[in-house]
């Protein structure tokens, strides 16, 4: 019995080392940060026929007959609903609590996006689900090389193929379009390549926290789509980011909101197996933040000087 009872604790024992690492991908953000969102656009089709939708960016989407899962309590010749966001700047990625942070193998790594979409279906206000694939050409961005595509799943990202680039026959040869006929499932999708990812300590010295008083900050880079979203309640708190990159990282406290502007990276990555901690974190100083009432937010101009500006 003692022999069965150790093996049993060595089992469960390896078990916990090898435990993989997650990396959730959504973050609730405060309502203030819908104010950044992409357009929701709202498309209405017929499933029992082939279907184009040109998106405002120029993204089409084919949706090819019986393509999309119908409910018993479908009635023929009734529209489909079908909603689509894209997500092409900066500032969509901070409305949408999406963390591009990614877990292979225990290994943190920053996903380098080259853009996003959220696509859904709908009848009768019920979400609906795909019989089979459908496919898309999402107008390019950061042209120059192949990309991966990846879904969220269970709020994490997987691996869901990868794509070339195509240049369109119809267009004027400058409009480029990243293409991937796989699209399996109504969800998050974007066109990601994985790059290593480090990690910097910023201690904040204007906050007064305790358990229940939280704080929600991003850190994004000034140049890529490159971004993590977080709730804090320390005031010394490790951030996951790009290696060699810049990045600005903006607060949101108690309806106010601050920034921190051009925080150079790391150019080592943690390696393998590494989290972020304070043994490993390199530590970019003391910060007294100066908050702003979030109304800034509303006012376009206002709202880019503050995200943007030196």
């Amino acid at each position: 019995m003692k022999k069965i009872i150790i093996f049993l604790v060595f089992i469960i024992s390896c078990n916990f080392n090898q435990r993989r690492i997650t990396a959730p991908v959504k973050t609730k953000v405060p309502s203030i940060f819908n104010e950044l969102a992409p357009e929701n656009q709202k498309f209405y089709i017929l499933p029992n026929i082939d279907n184009e939708i040109t998106t405002k960016n120029g993204s089409i989407f084919y949706i090819q007959k019986d393509s999309i899962a119908l409910p018993s309590t479908y009635k023929e010749g009734e529209m489909i609903q079908v909603e689509l966001m894209e997500y092409t700047k900066p500032i969509h990625f901070i409305s949408s609590g999406y963390s591009l942070e990614f877990i292979e193998k225990n290994n943190h790594l920053q996903l380098d996006s080259a853009g996003m979409f959220d696509i859904h279906a709908y009848y009768n206000n019920s979400e609906l689900n795909l019989n089979k694939n459908i496919s898309v050409k999402f107008t390019n961005i950061n042209p120059g090389k192949a990309y991966n595509v990846y879904k969220v799943i269970d709020n994490e990202w997987k691996y869901a193929g990868s794509n070339q680039e195509r240049i369109s026959e119809s267009l004027p040869f400058f409009i480029q379009y990243r293409q991937f006929n796989k699209i399996d499932t109504f969800t998050l999708w974007n066109f990601d390549l994985p790059l290593e990812n480090s990690c910097i300590n910023v201690s904040l010295k204007s906050l007064k926290l305790d358990q229940k008083n939280s704080f929600f900050y991003s850190v994004f880079s000034t140049s890529k789509l490159r971004l993590n979203t977080k709730w804090g309640n320390s005031n010394s708190i490790n951030i996951n980011v790009p290696i060699d990159d810049s990045v600005n990282i903006i607060f949101w406290f108690e309806n106010k909101i601050a920034i921190i502007k051009g925080i150079n990276t790391p150019k080592d990555p943690l390696g393998k197996n590494n989290y972020p901690n304070d043994q490993n974190c390199v530590k970019k100083g003391d910060f007294n933040l100066i908050f702003l009432p979030e109304e800034i937010f509303k006012d376009e101009n206002a709202r880019f000087q503050f995200l943007y500006s030196k």
